[in-house]
């Protein structure tokens, strides 16, 4: 697996204009939307959008790539880490550490039970015991690990303005399985969301005409979106949080997480083994639509026995890249 460098993780950077802000939620849209029509539609001259997303990804602001299940990038075993940590140790300085860790894709500074939350994307479950060891549990200025495996990364939507007001027709992105094809064309994609179809086509030994009707069918069928991806606390969304959810006994996890899916301002749904049956990350623009999410919405479904909040003070987190076999 590549070990990331300083700028694989997205800058948390709220000093955004209203003019990139304009072109970013374009590019959440369609992250291959053509730029004159971006030019067009938000009455900006080409040149200038242009200029503004090349600034965006050389300052590690976004990143443009298929958001899509682990799986199908070659990992198979994923964890959501809640970490309680030494007060003598700045919970900041120990992210920091957090994030030199290749297996790391996401580190939260963040208020409640665990003062650090960290997301392992692993090729599978050997080493994910193995970095958490030999890796994590070494580190200066951590007291407790608790491990919540994934047994189902059950709904993605990085398109906050779509979570913010959530339609029918929006299923954000779900697991499927994919054809080797299907998975190579991912792959591109993840390293470059813009790339051109025909090289990928190219490289693929097929047509551009297939690659690009591929992409539609995984588009339409939920199994990714190709979009620019963005810190959330950079984009309007000053209160972001983990909910930690337990269910309760007379009903199935995969009911509530569906029930939950369908929420407001609800990012990501994983099913976990643990102390907690669910983690919900939720983006929203202030704490009293954070508390009236809690209130109305989440606690309101049936089969929740338990939410708790955990807000985020700082985030961290870097685009998910294939696996590269040596």
């Amino acid at each position: 697996m590549a070990q990331p460098t300083a700028d694989s993780f997205l800058k948390q950077e709220p000093e955004l204009s209203d003019q990139d802000r304009t072109i970013i939620q374009h590019l959440q849209e369609d992250g291959r939307r053509p730029f004159a029509q971006i030019a067009r539609e938000s009455r900006l001259a080409e040149k200038t959008v242009r200029s503004r997303v090349r600034h965006l990804l050389d300052h590690g602001i976004i990143q443009i790539t298929a958001v899509t299940d682990p799986r199908a990038l070659g990992y198979e075993s994923s964890a959501l880490l809640g970490i309680t940590t030494d007060p003598v140790v700045p919970a900041s300085q120990t992210a920091l550490r957090l994030l030199e860790i290749a297996a790391v894709d996401y580190v939260v500074v963040a208020t409640g039970r665990y003062g650090l939350f960290a997301e392992l994307i692993c090729r599978d479950r050997t080493q994910l015991q193995n970095v958490i060891e030999a890796e994590i549990g070494t580190l200066e200025g951590i007291r407790s690990i608790e491990s919540f495996p994934y047994l189902s990364l059950h709904y993605q939507l990085a398109r906050f303005e779509a979570a913010r007001i959530k339609t029918p027709e929006e299923t954000g992105v779900v697991p499927r399985p994919l054809t080797q094809t299907d998975r190579a064309i991912v792959h591109a994609l993840s390293v470059d969301g813009r790339a051109p179809l025909q090289t990928i086509a190219d490289h693929l030994s097929i047509s551009e005409s297939q690659v690009r009707s591929r992409v539609h069918d995984m588009v339409e069928a939920g199994v990714m979106n190709i979009m620019a991806i963005i810190n959330p606390m950079s984009f309007t969304y000053g209160t972001v949080a983990w909910v930690a959810i337990r269910v309760d006994g007379a009903s199935r996890v995969r009911d509530v997480a569906d029930a939950l899916a369908g929420r407001p301002h609800i990012t990501y749904v994983a099913i976990c083994a643990g102390r907690f049956d669910i983690f919900l990350e939720v983006a929203c623009r202030s704490d009293v639509e954070l508390l009236e999410l809690m209130d109305q919405e989440i606690r309101g479904v049936p089969g929740v026995a338990h939410a708790e909040a955990s807000l985020y003070q700082h985030l961290h987190y870097k685009r998910l890249t294939p696996i590269r076999d040596n």
